[in-house]
């Protein structure tokens, strides 16, 4: 990936950073499986699970175990993203060179960003939501992590991953595609591996290329 010259800083720090994996990590496992998994896929608040079927197998994946694949294992220290308070996601924004009034975190708009900023919030985004399109906006949750990044505080990121896995069984588009797509293949290899599902030769694989996202990978690993 070619970026900006204003940019290589901020990549060479994403690279050491404790959200390089989440930015990165991808598995190639047959689509027949992602398929399965992500149109059986429901949560279950009362136990913050998601359940699903893979094969014959009724299945299930925890937020810890989802955030230990992405290397977010369990620390007491992290900060909860809920109390980060909207006036200081506001102050990050202005001292970043924000050019217009915010009032509400809705109203946030990237493209409001100097061009440096403008481009790490992209570099997250796109690599973090699997959204490349109608990315000049956010969550409140997911802004969070631009205000860790910024900041450098202990964030939870696993949190705010787990809350977007939940978000994207409710995609309008679900039927038709896998919405958080490449954190859905870490799944589904994570519980082929699990039950020990066999792989058919020659079956379909998920691939970047197969995806309907675009991504910016910060590693060259």
């Amino acid at each position: 990936q070619v970026y900006d010259a204003f940019m290589f800083p901020i990549i060479e720090c994403l690279k050491y950073s404790p959200l390089a994996p989440a930015l990165t990590k991808a598995e190639a496992v047959p689509m027949e499986f992602l398929s399965q998994i992500f149109a059986t896929a429901h949560y279950d608040k009362a136990v913050d699970r998601i359940f699903f079927d893979v094969l014959d197998h009724k299945a299930s994946i925890s937020k810890q175990r989802f955030c230990s694949i992405l290397g977010f294992e369990p620390d007491s220290t992290r900060v909860n993203p809920e109390s980060i308070l909207v006036g200081h996601m506001f102050s990050m924004f202005y001292n970043m060179g924000y050019t217009e009034v915010l009032t509400t975190v809705t109203k946030f708009k990237k493209s409001c960003l100097p061009p440096q900023w403008n481009g790490l919030f992209t570099v997250l985004f796109k690599g973090l939501s699997e959204r490349s399109a109608g990315s000049d906006g956010a969550s409140r949750l997911f802004i969070t992590i631009l205000y860790r990044v910024y900041n450098g505080i202990n964030l939870d990121y696993g949190s705010v991953l787990w809350q977007q896995l939940i978000q994207s069984l409710a995609s309008t588009s679900r039927h038709s595609e896998i919405s958080y797509d490449r954190f859905w293949t870490l799944v589904t290899k994570w519980v082929m591996d699990k039950y020990h599902v066999p792989i058919v030769a020659d079956s379909p694989l998920s691939s970047i290329g197969t995806f309907h996202t675009t991504k910016i990978i910060v590693s060259d690993a």
